[in-house]
C-alpha cells in the first residue's frame, strides 16, 4: 500500500539521478512509491532511469521547467502524502520515517520540512549559511511574509490533499527559483508546518553567482505574485526579497575584490544591478573594480565591514 509518492523531476541530470534514486529506495519506511519524471533530457538521464526496471515509476515529458515536472508526477501519485525530491540531492537515512511521523503526530499541520547539509560536487559540507537567526522553527504565516524562509523542496513531505488545493506548483515558473516559497505560501493558508531540526537532506548548493542568476527570472515572478495576492504584505515580502539578492551580490563582489578576481566580482555587481538598478552602493562597488588593484583592495577592505547592513 502506498502511503508516501517521492517525486524527482529531473532534466539532464546523468550524474546525479542515480544517487537521488537510491537514497529513496535505501528509506527504512514501508509504502513509498518512487516517481521520476524526465523533463525532456538530453543526456543520458532516459537511459539511466531504464536500468532501475519496475522499482520506479517513470513520466516523460517536453521540457516545460520543475513545476510542470512535480505536478505531472503528483498526478499520478498514489500516496497520501508526497515527498520531493531534486535530481542532485540525495535523502539521509531515516528521513522519510521522521517526516511521516511528525506529520502524523501533528494532525492540523499540512507540510513538514527538515534541516539539511549543504554540499558541494563532491559531497563535501562547504561553510555557507542558509539559515538566518531566529529561522530554527516552524513559521507564521506573517514570517513567511516577512522574508524568504529556509524551506527547501528535498526536505518537504506535505499532504496530497494540500497539494492539490493549492494548485501544485505555479507553472508561470518555467526555470528552478521561487516556485517553491509560492508554494509553501500557498499551503501555509491552510493549515501550519512543522519543522525537523534535524539534517537530513544532502543538498547540492552551487556557487552563490551561479545560483542567484538562475534565479533572476524566478524573482521577477514571485514578487509580482505575491503582490498581486498579499496586497501590502506581499509588496514588502517582494522588496525584501530583492533586498537580500542585492545585499547577497554586493557581499559575492566585495569578496572577490578582495581575492583580486576583477572578472568575478564584475558579474556580481552586475548582477545585482539587474536585481535593483538604482541600488548606489552597487554601483559604487562596480566602478571600484576599475580602480587601481591596490587602491580598489583598500577600499573594499573598509567596506566589507559593512555589507552586512546593505
Amino acid at each position: 500500500m502506498v502511503r508516501v509518492s517521492a517525486v524527482i523531476a529531473v532534466y539532464n541530470g546523468a550524474s546525479t539521478i542515480d544517487r537521488a534514486i537510491e537514497s529513496v529506495l535505501k528509506q527504512d519506511f514501508s509504502g513509498c512509491e518512487v516517481v521520476v519524471v524526465d523533463d525532456g533530457s538530453t543526456d543520458s538521464t532516459v537511459e539511466r532511469l531504464k536500468q532501475w526496471g519496475d522499482k520506479i515509476r517513470i513520466v516523460r515529458q517536453p521540457n516545460s521547467g520543475p513545476s510542470s515536472a512535480r505536478n505531472n508526477g503528483v498526478r499520478i501519485a498514489g500516496g497520501e502524502y508526497v515527498a520531493f525530491l531534486d535530481a542532485d540531492d540525495a535523502w539521509l537515512p531515516g528521513k522519510l520515517s521522521r517526516m511521516v511521523a511528525a506529520l502524523e503526530g501533528e494532525p492540523d499541520a499540512v507540510l513538514a520540512y527538515s534541516n539539511f547539509s549543504a554540499v558541494d560536487d563532491s559531497s563535501r559540507e562547504i561553510p555557507e549559511r542558509f539559515f538566518e537567526a531566529n529561522s530554527d522553527h516552524a513559521p507564521s504565516m506573517e514570517e513567511l511574509l516577512t522574508r524568504w524562509w529556509p524551506i527547501l523542496t528535498s526536505t518537504v513531505v506535505m499532504r496530497r490533499d494540500t497539494f492539490l488545493r493549492c494548485g501544485g506548483f505555479n507553472e508561470e515558473f518555467r526555470s528552478a527559483g521561487y516556485e517553491d516559497p509560492y508554494l509553501w505560501l500557498l499551503a501555509r493558508e491552510h493549515g501550519r508546518f512543522v519543522y525537523v531540526d534535524e539534517p537530513l537532506v544532502l543538498y547540492r548548493a552551487e556557487n552563490a553567482l551561479e545560483r542567484m542568476r538562475k534565479y533572476k527570472p524566478g524573482c521577477a515572478i514571485f514578487a509580482r505574485l505575491v503582490r498581486q495576492r498579499y496586497g501590502f504584505e506581499g509588496e514588502r515580502l517582494a522588496k525584501h526579497v530583492v533586498y537580500a539578492q542585492v545585499s547577497a551580490l554586493s557581499h559575492e563582489g566585495l569578496l572577490a575584490m578582495l581575492r583580486g578576481d576583477r572578472k568575478r566580482a564584475r558579474r556580481a555587481l552586475m548582477l545585482a544591478l539587474r536585481y535593483k538598478p538604482l541600488h548606489l552602493r552597487s554601483v559604487s562597488r562596480l566602478f571600484r573594480t576599475f580602480l587601481p588593484l591596490p587602491l580598489a583592495r583598500a577600499l573594499t577592505g573598509r567596506a566589507r565591514l559593512q555589507v552586512r547592513s546593505d
